[in-house]
């Protein structure tokens, strides 16, 4: 069929002679086991992470679990402040998978994978309704198998949710409009009809506001569409007013509950505060950050893309040089044809899903841009089937012989060797170049997958101390989703600060591990490198027992019946008027049910603190009796005295000694 120039009257491009439905079902079956295949392969690289994708697991996957684990526990929201703000709809999926598959990474990541899945349906139903049934299957086949979005179904973000929605949205709006079919006999129920798939546009539309912040843009486009109906396609608008009233009414109901929360909590979302910078730009007159964007992000689909490898293989477009060309002709094609409704709606979904990454820093940015996708490759597909249809500069030019071009076998063939690539590309770069770069290894915490891989392969149970970068935080979690087993008492401690020795039970072996590239503090190295052993990526203390530590200044000052304050070592310093460092050992006597910290004050003679340091780097939640802990203190001056204790960071109440002291005074170098 033929589109009219006036776009008034919606028809589907169809390819003469296609396939007949049976083969599209069969072969949307197929795209759909290939899209399976990229998302499911190597998801759970736990306990085998190598060449797994991803190598580890991110403390933005971790966040999203803790936020799982307190929806579990009975904490609701329509927002949640944690991890510099979420929006709640993909977390009540992720925590009901953990709450069905298990408490694991594969319960995790599994949600993203399957609305993977979804996008590539969605993206084959949108293509569908607008270009026919060659275009969408082509769609689908190049979203099922291309680095975009295969890599962001393999993590536990929320991000791919947002185009899973909003292309629900987009094919609930287009299924208003008859595109290519008459219309129905009774023009009321057609319009009832109409007004019925606009309500659900705006339901998804609305539901698409709840996954990801960079949804902020799809209310932008849908008033920005409906004001080119308004003025271009008035008739449309005329007949429809009363479903885009519908659409509207609906979306503002879903939409509301989230936004009266940010407006009532301006707070909340610390994460915009800290990227915006060329929004802040703009807005006071100066338009280069902007601009700057603008040419990056035009550059992203055949050029240079992404920058950060947490997001990427930095640098790496969206496409090869040959669909890249394809997809900027597209877009040519849709801006020459703008006044087709079809080709207006590419083009404006196109400019707003690229706002969230213009206004902000590191553009392009695919997490940003990534409500994108579900029209990303119609703009390719729409210029191949569709240029030689361009009667109004040919006019010459059969349409029905274009038609019979575009549907050559040496078309069919070509795209063929384009997903081939686009399938292969994705497959060295996601699974081989990506999970080798350093810096992916160290965000994705690698060297903690290894061994938790080792110590779920190994036929000891026993203690085990776990050095990392985030002891109090994400270390834990990290570790409680990587290991298999649950018989090893795990104690956490940051290496470059402190240690902790735990104390041996049922004679096995006591063991720490921590990452190869996180240094062990120059004077904690004595006390554990006779068992010193490097596995690749972690580094292994394997003891039969504690080691015997005898502290220069030997003490033993019982601390509110929890700790034995056992003495101190000076490493650095400590002379009146000088930094210090002290190293400073201790026995757990009864574990913690508090946070504790370690306190080393400088005073001078008056009695006024003029230094010191408050910490801990082995949190006291995860002690156990006999645990020995060694903890660096440091000050940049030294005063007449040096008071030592131990005190609730929450409280701020002190541990006391067994002569009602809340500290006691070390004795000189």
């Amino acid at each position: 069929m033929r589109h009219s120039q006036s776009g008034e009257q919606l028809t589907v491009e169809h390819s003469a002679g296609y396939a007949p439905e049976r083969l599209a079902l069969v072969l949307m079956v197929a795209i759909l086991l290939a899209a399976a295949a990229f998302r499911f392969i190597g998801l759970d690289n736990f306990p085998t992470p190598q060449g797994a994708t991803p190598p580890g697991l991110e403390h933005d996957e971790v966040a999203h679990w803790l936020i799982n684990q307190d929806i579990l526990a009975g904490q609701h929201a329509i927002y949640f402040t944690e991890a510099y703000g979420h929006e709640a709809l993909y977390h009540y999926v992720q925590a009901a998978f953990g709450a069905m598959v298990g408490d694991h990474a594969l319960a995790l990541r599994l949600p993203s994978a399957y609305f993977g899945i979804l996008l590539v349906a969605v993206a084959y139903a949108l293509g569908r309704r607008l270009f026919g049934v060659r275009v969408a299957l082509w769609s689908a086949a190049f979203l099922a198998v291309l680095f975009w979005p295969v890599f962001y179904s393999r993590l536990a973000l929320r991000a791919i949710s947002l185009p899973v929605f909003s292309g629900l949205a987009a094919y609930w709006w287009w299924r208003a409009f008859p595109i290519g079919a008459e219309p129905d006999n009774d023009p009321e129920s057609n319009d009832r009809t109409a007004a019925t798939s606009l309500g659900m546009a705006g339901l998804f539309a609305g539901l698409s506001i709840h996954t990801y912040m960079a949804a902020r843009a799809v209310p932008i486009f849908f008033a920005l569409y409906s004001f080119y109906l308004l003025v271009w396609h008035r008739p449309i608008f005329r007949r429809h007013w009363r479903g885009l009233a519908l659409f509207w009414l609906t979306f503002i109901v879903v939409a509301a509950p989230l936004a009266i929360f940010l407006l009532s909590n301006p707070g909340a979302e610390v994460r915009v505060a800290e990227v915006d910078a060329p929004l802040r730009a703009f807005l006071s007159g100066d338009f280069r950050p902007v601009l700057e964007n603008a040419a990056r992000i035009v550059g992203m689909f055949g050029v240079k893309g992404d920058p950060l490898w947490r997001q990427n293989v930095a640098g790496r477009p969206v496409f090869d040089p040959v669909m890249g060309l394809l997809f900027y002709a597209g877009v040519a094609l849709s801006l020459w044809r703008w006044r087709d409704p079809r080709h207006a709606f590419m083009l404006l979904w196109l400019a707003t899903s690229v706002i969230p990454s213009l206004v902000t820093v590191d553009a392009p940015s695919n997490i940003r841009i990534i409500n994108l996708l579900p029209v990303l490759m119609l703009f390719p597909l729409v210029f191949i089937h569709n240029t030689l249809q361009l009667s109004t500069i040919r006019e010459k030019l059969s349409t029905d012989l274009a038609t019979s071009l575009a549907n050559t076998r040496l078309v069919t063939v070509g795209l063929g060797f384009l997903l081939v690539w686009s399938a292969w590309s994705t497959y060295s770069d996601l699974w081989r170049v990506w999970p080798a770069n350093d810096e992916v290894r160290f965000v994705w915490q690698a060297a903690l997958t290894e061994a938790a891989a080792y110590l779920d392969h190994s036929d000891e149970s026993g203690a085990v101390a776990v050095g990392g970068w985030t002891p109090e935080t994400m270390d834990p979690p990290t570790m409680a989703l990587s290991l298999r087993r649950d018989d090893l008492a795990l104690r956490y401690f940051d290496p470059t600060q402190s240690l902790i020795i735990p104390a041996s039970a049922d004679d096995q072996p006591i063991r720490i591990v921590k990452p190869s590239i996180l240094p062990l503090a120059t004077p904690l190295q004595g006390l554990v490198k006779p068992w010193e052993e490097v596995h690749g990526e972690f580094t292994l203390y394997r003891m039969p027992d504690q080691p015997a530590v005898e502290p220069r200044i030997a003490a033993d000052v019982d601390f509110g019946g929890q700790l034995v304050f056992m003495g101190n070592e000076v490493v650095a310093g400590c002379e009146p008027g000088t930094p210090c460092e002290i190293m400073t050992y201790w026995r757990v006597i009864a574990p913690s049910k508090e946070p504790l910290r370690f306190f080393l004050h400088a005073v001078d003679a008056a009695g006024q603190v003029v230094a010191q340091d408050d910490r801990l780097g082995a949190p006291a939640e995860y002690w156990r009796e006999g645990d020995l802990i060694v903890q660096l203190l440091a000050l940049d001056a030294t005063a007449a005295e040096l008071r030592l204790g131990v005190y609730n960071p929450l409280t701020r109440q002190r541990l006391l000694t067994r002569t009602g002291a809340d500290y006691i005074a070390l004795p000189g170098n």
